[in-house]
């Protein structure tokens, strides 16, 4: 293996993954197969190793006004305990990175995406060191002595209890800090869809919370899942994936995610960001395949046989069995059940807009 590798590399040697380069890491990209570990998500639970993310913590006496200042969305109006996903724009108003805040009493923590860390923590130690944060804020870099695990899928209360979590009182986008100096934080967030909840911890603590994990997977059906599989549960949601769908040439309003940008505070890119408000010609848009094939990345989309965009993520959905994806198209043509072609090696395949999610989001289900 020639990228970086989590603390359960071995781990998942021992049930026999199949690994992938991801972000600069080694990652499990799947273990039984990927429409089995997706279908185990939805109907049971998944286990997860995002070691690879990052984690950003920043501190001081300005941290939250600094915050405040890189970050699209409003943290100063989240209350402590909870989550809120936010944007790292730069000044023309294109996407650094798309993460979740973790919001604590005086200072927040950044989950960031892996291929993203260092550029991420670079960007922020740069704006750090001017003027009125210099010497008034910290940037750490945690994620290097941290891993992460995520629990996802409707039987993933009962897989936290099982272990003796006591979390299942948390709402959506809440977390909570436990063990004796708080260093396990546990949120209830996810990539799935799916009721679910994330765990931060010790790198050295990780090996441990696998096992016990790994012991329920009779007795309570939980499957181990890997990136494969992450990625056409995201793709069933609509989630955006760095990289694909999302980058530095992109803005929020194109995106689709100008809900987590607060025009009405200062932030890095605001200017360029309200200036280009209701004013973008692309749209990113779903889409199903109306014949076979699957839509891949850079696949040419048509609107009447004229090019009208292009495909950023494609796959076929495990819960749909149809071939779904996600496009950015000209604006004129990014209407819900708008006709379209998917030029797949060279054939024009038909295809619909269609609403988003692709399936029903469960996240915001009454735990039990």
């Amino acid at each position: 293996m020639s990228g970086k590798v989590t603390p359960l590399v071995d781990h998942h040697r021992a049930l026999g993954a199949r690994f992938t380069e991801f972000g600069g890491w080694e990652m499990p990209v799947q273990y039984t197969g990927i429409i089995d570990e997706h279908l185990a998500v939805r109907q049971t639970c998944g286990l997860f190793d995002l070691s690879h993310m990052g984690e950003v913590e920043i501190r001081g006496p300005l941290a939250l006004e600094f915050a405040q200042w890189v970050l699209t969305n409003d943290i100063v109006q989240v209350a402590p305990g909870r989550v809120q996903y936010s944007l790292l724009c730069n000044e023309a108003g294109g996407i650094i990175d798309d993460l979740l805040v973790y919001r604590h009493a005086d200072y927040v923590t950044l989950a960031v995406n892996a291929s993203n860390t260092a550029k991420d923590v670079e960007w922020l130690m740069k704006k750090a060191n001017e003027p009125p944060y210099q010497g008034q804020v910290e940037i750490v870099n945690v994620g290097q002595e941290r891993a992460i695990l995520a629990v996802q899928g409707p039987a993933s209360p009962k897989v936290m209890e099982a272990v003796g979590l006591e979390v299942l009182d948390l709402p959506y986008m809440a977390f909570r800090l436990l063990g004796d100096n708080g260093e396990l934080m546990v949120s209830r967030t996810g990539y799935t869809g799916e009721i679910g909840y994330e765990l931060y911890m010790p790198a050295a603590d990780a090996p441990l919370w696998w096992e016990r994990f790994m012991a329920l997977a009779e007795p309570l059906g939980l499957k181990p899942v890997g990136l494969g599989a992450r990625d056409t549960l995201r793709l069933e949601m609509g989630y955006t994936l760095y990289g694909n769908d999302i980058d530095e040439s992109t803005t929020p309003w194109e995106a689709g995610l100008g809900w987590a940008v607060k025009l009405d505070k200062e932030f890095i890119g605001r200017d360029a960001l309200a200036a280009g408000k209701g004013k973008n010609s692309r749209r990113l848009v779903g889409f199903m395949l109306q014949d076979r094939g699957i839509a891949r990345q850079g696949y040419p989309v048509e609107a009447n046989g004229q090019p009208a965009g292009e495909v950023t993520s494609g796959c076929i959905s495990p819960s749909l069995n149809r071939a779904i994806g996600l496009a950015y198209v000209d604006i004129s043509q990014a209407k819900t059940g708008t006709p379209l072609e998917i030029i797949i090696r060279g054939k024009a395949v038909a295809a619909q807009i269609a609403p988003l999610p692709f399936v029903p989001s469960r996240v915001k289900d009454t735990v039990s």
